[in-house]
């Protein structure tokens, strides 16, 4: 990565030969190459926060409305810069700086958008973690990447400090809490009934110090500190990934990704100043990191935040609030847009119409995390706007496709490279062998019966796994001067340069756009004291795409209803995972089959249920 400096790099020229650049749907006006982006500009993200405040004059914009049941927060663009310069400078005067991990423990808020900011201030490396983790879950997080801060909501705090943080290489928690931002006077503050939990907070330790987000602010007077910071080999921020084998890894993002990819985005949805994007889906995540928070930051957009998706009829009232000239992008999981098109549908769209008018204000709505079927575009579209499917990675920054939101194009596919992307179909046992299908007229295997390996190359593609050499050889290689990412999705290309996916070579599982990991849920299923063996998999699910269930095995002498129960084990499981990794269903077979060299078979196990449910018979669990 030293020598990646320039997007005029052979490395990131994408062949405009191949079928996705003359196969007659790119769309007018977007370039190929993303040296060719206009303002595009490879440099640290503070400074590429800053640079879109004065290229755009938004400095007395409100760029950040929070929204918190009826009661709505506004914050400027220079009163949001002035909150980070105060936390970076309290950080750098408690010696974090360049390098240093801030774990942001938060959900979506001006408090995490603040943290965030003042990391990339003085070059710390901004954590994402989801703020639903049990304890369990934290203290892996935490472990992994020795973050020295942890920022977290009072409410929802879980490292008590007779179990988690000693445990860690932390040495600073910053508690806060939603109102440590509001402006508003206490009797209306105090009516939203936000709870201040305080008394949650133990006294700190020899372990750690405590210093709340409220006093940091108030007390803190910023300081102008210069970092020098590579964007091309220096981290942003550390994601928590699956990597290939469905072990939870951390993905090392740089500067330059992070940068990259907002670049690529942006001419693919002609996205503007003064647009609202929509922050329902949480910024420990990448797609709500790069396509909401970064790209309103960088690309002088609003972003409008929800601490948890809203009801539907919320989320409507607060768009009738908002003035929005430059319209709305609505970026979300499938779930959230047929919910919201059910609701219409309940409603009557005639009455709607009437009664709301965020179906005229939005423009472009984008869904990703999983797949967007057409039994949820098609009724959307009737109502609100066009809808595409983007696809990509947390290891691609992570958008590597979006369907062109004009001219032709085809449902069921991931759409194409965005600007400045290469893909190719490698053989999925074999990548030495070079591609299989490439799109150009040399290497133009299209079709089902060629299907492999999707890879991935470009500026967007992480650093690598942190402290993890085996599977980084593993998933990133070189091939024809060019870094590719092997995803880990099978699947094949088409004539005009659209892939499909036919598989998961990684056992993943979608659940309502959340990641589950199934050998993560297994280790901790194997830590109840009455399960002996377990394996998870993923089954269709109308309401979430897809549904956690395991297999178990007990320990010897155990039987299920007499010595535990299946609503026990489920108790159980809610009390250390997070919900959505809970198996919906556990079902106790008399053992798990197995391959001649040992290995669980999931797949035949889900396949025997999947049978099921497509012949209308009702699985166990």
């Amino acid at each position: 990565m030293n020598k990646m400096t320039s997007l005029e790099d052979d490395r990131f020229i994408v062949n405009e030969q191949k079928a996705w650049f003359t196969g007659g749907y790119w769309p007018e006006g977007v370039p190929k190459q993303l040296k060719d982006v206009e303002g595009i500009e490879i440099i640290p993200m503070w400074e590429g926060f800053l640079k879109s405040a004065n290229d755009y004059g938004i400095w007395d914009n409100d760029i950040c409305i929070f929204v918190y049941g009826p009661y709505m927060e506004k914050v400027k663009l220079k009163t949001l810069f002035e909150h980070a310069k105060k936390f970076g400078t309290f950080l750098h005067d408690q010696g974090i700086g360049k390098g240093d991990v801030v774990a942001i423990d938060l959900p979506n808020s001006i408090n995490f958008v603040v943290a965030y900011m003042g990391c990339m201030y003085i070059g710390a490396i901004a954590q994402g973690i989801n703020p639903t983790y049990k304890p369990m879950e934290l203290l892996h997080s935490l472990t992994m990447t020795n973050a020295k801060v942890l920022v977290l909501m009072d409410m929802l705090y879980i490292a008590g400090s007779s179990t988690i943080l000693p445990k860690t290489s932390v040495e600073l928690l910053i508690p806060s809490n939603f109102t440590d931002f509001f402006t508003a006077d206490e009797a209306t503050i105090g009516a939203l009934g936000i709870p201040n939990a305080r008394e949650k907070i133990p006294d700190e330790t020899e372990d750690y110090k405590i210093h709340w987000m409220s006093d940091i602010i108030n007390n803190t007077e910023s300081k102008e500190i210069s970092v020098e910071i590579d964007p091309w080999v220096d981290p942003a921020v550390y994601l928590m990934t699956g990597g290939t084998t469905g072990l939870p890894k951390v993905a090392m993002l740089s500067h330059a990704n992070l940068i990259a990819n907002l670049y690529m985005i942006k001419p693919w949805t002609n996205l503007e100043p003064g647009m609202v994007t929509i922050g329902s889906i949480p910024f420990f995540h990448s797609f709500g990191m790069t396509c909401v928070m970064n790209g309103a930051l960088s690309l002088g957009m609003v972003m409008l935040l929800f601490p948890k998706p809203p009801s539907d009829d919320v989320l409507s009232e607060t768009i009738n609030k908002l003035e929005t000239p430059k319209g709305i992008m609505y970026t979300g999981v499938e779930m959230l847009f047929k919910r919201l098109t059910d609701y219409v549908h309940e409603l009557g769209i005639e009455e709607y119409k009437q009664k709301y008018d965020f179906w005229k204000k939005l423009k472009y709505a984008t869904s990703g995390a999983g797949p967007l079927h057409d039994y949820v575009r098609v009724p959307f579209e009737e109502i609100f706007c066009p809808i595409r499917v983007g696809y990509g990675l947390t290891e691609t920054s992570p958008v590597t496709s979006v369907a062109p939101f004009w001219g032709p194009n085809k449902t069921g596919k991931l759409g194409l490279p965005i600007s400045g992307v290469d893909w190719a179909i490698f053989d999925s046992e074999n990548f030495d062998e070079g591609p299989i299908c490439d799109g150009t007229p040399e290497r133009n295997n299209f079709g089902v019966e060629h299907t492999g390996e999707i890879c991935v190359a470009g500026p967007h593609i992480m650093l690598g796994y942190l402290g993890v050499q085996e599977e980084q050889e593993d998933n990133l290689k070189m091939w024809d001067g060019k870094r590719w990412l092997l995803t880990g999705d099978i699947g094949f290309m088409d004539e005009h340069g659209f892939c499909e996916i036919r598989d998961r070579k990684k056992s993943l599982i979608k659940v309502a756009g959340h990641s589950v990991f199934p050998k993560e849920v297994e280790d901790y299923l194997g830590k109840h004291p009455a399960i002996d063996e377990a394996a998870v998999a993923g089954l269709p699910d109308e309401k979430t795409g897809e549904k956690v269930k395991a297999w178990i095995t007990l320990k010897s002498g155990l039987k299920i209803d007499k010595d535990i129960t299946i609503d026990e084990i489920k108790k159980w499981c809610l009390e250390n995972m997070a919900k959505w990794k809970t198996p919906v269903l556990i079902e106790v077979v008399r053992k798990l089959p197995v391959s001649m060299t040992g290995k669980v078979q999931r797949r035949e196990l889900q396949e025997k249920d999947i049978t099921k449910l497509e012949k209308g018979k009702s699985i166990k669990g």
